[in-house]
């Protein structure tokens, strides 16, 4: 996704640092084995040894499962062998604050769903970008960590995700799971500037939730005609936000339109493009309709006008997005996933209600 304005990016740090394993002494920046994990680890009798070897055993075991993408068979006994620690814990929590919160949080949530049989791709953070993995929406296990860390108190751990928070809401709204933190952050979260601002996003973002009413901004389409979605009632409508000069945009429209064409015997449904483009830009949006092939599906573009609020109505801060309305003009999402299976039965779902 190409940006409109800089946001936080929140890269998942997943290198080894050198440690000192507390039961031996030595230091080793990685390992070979689960075996050898096990072996500069061991549970010890004492309980403050114990609890620092624990921390060292997932860290280091986090960093071994995510280089070996989570394939290697020796991983069922590094889960086998996989404590439980209580994040609100002080020696827990200077662990992570020596080692990074972060990256710790994320291996430790990650090997407790795969203990409990989550493929690794599913377990693995999907709340941090990652320059290691292909992105992938946020699922259960994302949301039940959140869950979890928000209804603990590790001071710590609370400032690390609020400002992770930023991010999500700016690339995947304010879906039904994150509203349901807002609770949790309200009675668990101490007052902060931080805290404030992510209650002032949930604010700003509850407009756009599931069956809201979908804002109404004037739009235009080649020759000029001006719409709104209220024009589009009784269809589902799916729309494809992009710009010109978004080559991520450019490069995905071929796909949006193969899925248009899967439906195209279908009349309760209208897919359409929405550019962003200015005013200054708009023979380039003409020229890039036809360069394009995007002849056959309604092209519109924010009206050049004061009455115009579409970005700033849905939070447009990054293209190519995508949006779904159904028949009662009502959001679905406006942060839908891209063209592709998850649209498609996210679309398919929407025109059964």
């Amino acid at each position: 996704m190409k940006f409109v304005l800089p946001i936080l990016a929140l890269f998942l740090v997943v290198a080894s640092s050198a440690q000192t394993p507390p039961s031996t002494g030595k230091q080793k920046t990685s390992f070979a084995s689960v075996r050898e994990i096990l072996t500069a680890y061991p549970n010890s009798k004492d309980p403050a040894t114990r609890l620092q070897n624990n921390c060292h055993f997932i860290l280091q075991g986090g960093a071994y499962v995510i280089s070996q993408r989570g394939k290697t068979q020796d991983i069922a006994l590094l889960l086998k062998h996989l404590p439980r620690i209580n994040i609100e814990d002080s020696t827990v929590t200077t662990f992570m604050n020596r080692h990074g919160a972060a990256r710790f949080t994320d291996y430790y949530y990650m090997l407790q769903a795969m203990k409990k049989g989550e493929e690794f791709d599913a377990a693995r953070d999907g709340i941090s970008m990652s320059t290691l993995f292909p992105s992938r929406p946020l699922n259960h296990n994302d949301y039940a960590k959140l869950k979890d860390i928000f209804s603990h108190h590790n001071t710590l751990l609370h400032d690390t995700y609020l400002e992770k928070m930023k991010f999500l809401f700016q690339n995947n709204g304010c879906p039904k799971e994150i509203a349901e933190l807002q609770a949790l952050i309200e009675s668990h979260v101490a007052d902060s500037p931080l805290k404030q601002e992510i209650l002032k996003l949930y604010a700003q973002y509850a407009p756009l939730g599931e069956g809201k009413p979908a804002p109404l901004s004037p739009l235009q389409d080649v020759d000029g005609k001006n719409y709104t979605f209220a024009d589009f009632k009784g269809k589902v409508i799916v729309v494809d936000i992009w710009a010109t000069w978004c080559c991520n945009c450019i490069e995905k429209m071929p796909k949006f339109m193969q899925l248009k064409d899967e439906f195209q015997d279908n009349n309760n449904i209208l897919f359409l493009s929405l550019s962003i483009d200015r005013k200054s830009a708009h023979g380039k949006w003409l020229k890039a309709i036809q360069e394009n092939h995007m002849g056959e599906m309604l092209n519109l573009i924010t009206a050049p006008s004061e009455n115009s609020n579409f970005e700033k109505e849905y939070l447009v801060v990054g293209v190519p997005r995508y949006i779904i309305i159904d028949r009662e003009g009502m959001i679905v999402t406006t942060f839908a996933p891209g063209p592709g299976p998850e649209m498609k039965a996210l679309i398919l779902n929407t025109l059964k209600q």
